[in-house]
């Protein structure tokens, strides 16, 4: 018994040693492999026996010459990039027939960028993607054709030198009208809007009026035998407007928060140099006051403001009706009568020989797109008055700390005067 014991014990050791000398073997012989493994790869690597072959692209001299297209012999004339601009929507129209997504990221992009390159190169690889689609190729070769490309607009007193003169000068009151509109709430292209009216109302008989009027001058005209400030807006109604920022009773009366707006103390007396007897109100010296005409368009913005709330309060809103703002604003306090249907008009005028009333004048130009970088249409054309509350709040301790500024002005005025007027005795 003790004989079978044994070798069952000898048996059971030599099993294990066989066990532990193949586990030996093998983990040697699978780090001698991976150490091989490791030294052939290194050894690939510094021959570059790993490298893929590489190919030159089939499309590779397109690639150049759209690199080449764009560069310093782009022309950048107002004239090329009309034409190049007119390309591009066409191509977009095109595209988007095909593959609206891609036409509609490529307009973003130029929205974005504002630079005709971006859109074009973006094109430009659409093509090559479609260069193997040849209903899209045939629609694109047609545009390119074509040499009779229209670079003007469809709105004729857009196309004269003389407006592009006009554009520029009203770039310099930008900030004022910005600031009345942040103020009052009234979008600020309905406020350009009635400027452009009234100006081109002034250049009555046309173009050879905006180059008597704007070119030589380079200035805004100042519509006298009209009415006062930029805007044209006569005595009487400027008076009212006035009034009806504080006459509760009247049926424009636009709220209290307009009251905060306008300081009645402010006036520009020295300014005046004539004996009109209308210069003697306040109202009147604001609005006849040089420089960034503020005044002019703050009370252009009252005028609207006080429209809008006649008619909220009878139910309708003039907030996309340019084309009435415009009419009423031609035509005055006395033609607002709200309605379902109000009837457009104003003053007549031709401009380049077109016939055109004050309030179709208005809607044209607001619609137009002109100056849209400047002014753009917001699509609210007047800011709640409880929302431009909640804006403005910091109004009356602005108004404060203004009216105790001007109050010290006029202080320091007054006693410059005096001090002048005794010089004067003095020496005579």
């Amino acid at each position: 018994m003790q004989t079978v014991e044994g070798e069952n014990k000898s048996v059971k050791k030599s099993g294990v040693k066989r066990v532990i000398r193949f586990s030996y073997f093998f983990i040697i012989h699978l780090l001698a492999a991976v150490a091989a493994f490791l030294i052939f790869t290194a050894i690939a690597v510094k021959f570059k026996w790993t490298n893929d072959n590489g190919s030159v692209d089939l499309n590779s001299r397109y690639f150049a010459q759209m690199a080449d297209k764009y560069n310093q012999g782009f022309k950048t004339d107002s004239l090329s990039i009309a034409k190049n601009e007119y390309l591009m929507f066409r191509k977009l129209g095109v595209l988007a027939k095909y593959y609206p997504i891609n036409a509609k990221i490529i307009t973003e992009a130029y929205h974005t960028s504002s630079d005709i390159t971006v859109a074009l190169r973006m094109i430009d690889a659409v093509d090559l993607r479609m260069k193997n689609n040849k209903a899209y190729q045939n629609e694109i070769a047609n545009i390119k054709a074509k040499s009779n490309i229209k670079t003007i607009s469809v709105y004729p007193w857009a196309n004269y030198k003389e407006w592009k003169e006009f554009s520029a000068i009203i770039k310099a009151d930008k900030k004022a009208i910005d600031s009345v509109s942040r103020l009052t709430g009234v979008e600020s292209r309905l406020i350009v809007m009635c400027l452009v009216g009234e100006q081109m109302r002034m250049f009555n008989s046309g173009r050879e009026q905006f180059k008597k009027y704007v070119v030589p001058f380079n200035h805004i005209i100042l519509p006298t035998n009209r009415g006062y400030g930029v805007t044209g807006i006569l005595q009487h109604t400027a008076l009212k407007i006035e009034s009806n920022l504080f006459d509760k009773s009247s049926s424009f009366y636009a709220g209290d928060y307009f009251q905060k707006c306008v300081n009645v103390n402010d006036s520009f007396p020295e300014l005046v140099n004539d004996t009109i007897a209308a210069h003697k109100y306040k109202t009147i010296q604001r609005l006849i006051k040089g420089g960034d005409h503020y005044y002019s368009y703050l009370y252009t913005a009252f005028f609207l403001r006080q429209f809008q709330a006649h008619w909220e309060r009878n139910g309708f809103t003039l907030a996309n009706r340019p084309e009435i703002l415009g009419t009423l604003y031609n035509l005055g306090y006395q033609k607002s009568k709200p309605k379902k249907n109000p009837e457009v008009g104003g003053s007549n005028f031709k401009v380049g020989g077109k016939p055109y009333t004050f309030g179709g004048l208005c809607y044209e130009f607001y619609y137009s797109g002109e100056l849209q970088d400047l002014f753009p249409l917001t699509g609210v054309g007047f800011v709640p008055v409880k929302e431009l509350e909640k804006k403005n709040k910091h109004l009356d301790a602005h108004n404060k700390k203004q009216k105790e500024k001007e109050e010290k002005e006029a202080k320091e005025r007054k006693e410059k005067l005096l001090l002048e007027e005794k010089q004067e005795n003095a020496e005579g």
